[in-house]
């Protein structure tokens, strides 16, 4: 029955989801502890920022930006259209001499990221983990994943750092996100979390320059994909230096639109 009602959501035409998604929101809203979980994802991920006091007007949009995307995966058409500035860092620019390393975090639509990569020319490889690639995940989960593989081939993670530094071959950019639970203590928007290493020190180990992907705010209801010119790692003086820019760079991004940040308590891991 669940899966059937998930499934159901593709027949919604996509102009009807914001209509959808409002009046959904009208009757949630009336519910105490509904608003304060809401508050709560708002005052984690913003309460060392600048931005502390604003996470209880941000409350009812980061609820609205978070019913949005789990209607929007199940039209991939649509979110795999995005507007993206900056291509030509993974295309007419780019060393095909070297592999290269995208960053991205669970922003905005970022399912939809990598189809509207590969349509504005840039074929992109992402890392998962391999039980929510598998066929017993959640149908929300799987849907996520055909999304996902709309525009990139996914990898699974179990291989581990080496198994994945061979699959940087020239020419070759993989997706990693920079935001997960491992058990590296960084910062991130002021607060002390754990995060994973693997990126940056892959990074150096292989001389592959790092670009990360954000999404920007332009409209009440417009946004567009970034693409940043490549970070190199032997610009930097190791892979943790390189991480704290990485992180600074999607910290920016997500702080000037943190509502459309995915679930803030369940990203990094906290510290013990």
């Amino acid at each position: 029955m669940i899966d059937l009602l998930q499934n159901a959501r593709r027949l919604v035409p996509v102009r009807a989801i914001p209509w959808i998604v409002d009046r959904r929101l009208e009757a949630v809203w009336r519910d105490p502890q509904y608003v304060e979980a809401q508050e709560k994802q708002m005052r984690y991920l913003l309460e060392y920022s600048p931005r502390a006091e604003e996470a209880p007007r941000l409350a009812r949009e980061y609820a609205r930006q978070s019913m949005l995307r789990t209607w929007m995966r199940w039209h991939p058409g649509a979110v795999t259209r995005q507007r993206v500035q900056g291509i030509e860092w993974l295309t007419s620019k780019q060393d095909t001499s070297r592999a290269a390393i995208l960053s991205f975090m669970h922003h905005n639509q970022y399912d939809g990221l990598f189809g509207s990569l590969a349509r504005a020319g840039a074929r992109i490889h992402v890392l998962a983990l391999d039980e929510v690639i598998s066929p017993e995940a959640p149908v929300q989960v799987r849907q996520h994943f055909r999304v996902v593989a709309k525009g990139a081939t996914l990898i699974p993670a179990g291989g581990g750092g080496s198994a994945i530094a061979e699959l940087l071959r020239p020419g070759v950019t993989l997706a990693i996100a920079s935001d997960v639970a491992s058990k590296t203590p960084v910062e991130f928007l002021g607060r002390p979390v754990l995060g994973a290493f693997g990126a940056p020190r892959i990074a150096f180990e292989t001389n592959s320059p790092v670009v990360l992907v954000t999404s920007v705010r332009d409209g009440a209801d417009s946004s567009y994909l970034q693409v940043h010119e490549p970070l190199e790692p032997l610009d930097f003086t190791d892979p943790r230096a390189l991480l704290n820019e990485m992180l600074r760079v999607h910290g920016e991004a997500i702080l000037a639109w943190p509502e459309a940040y995915e679930n803030p308590t369940t990203r990094f891991g906290p510290m013990p």
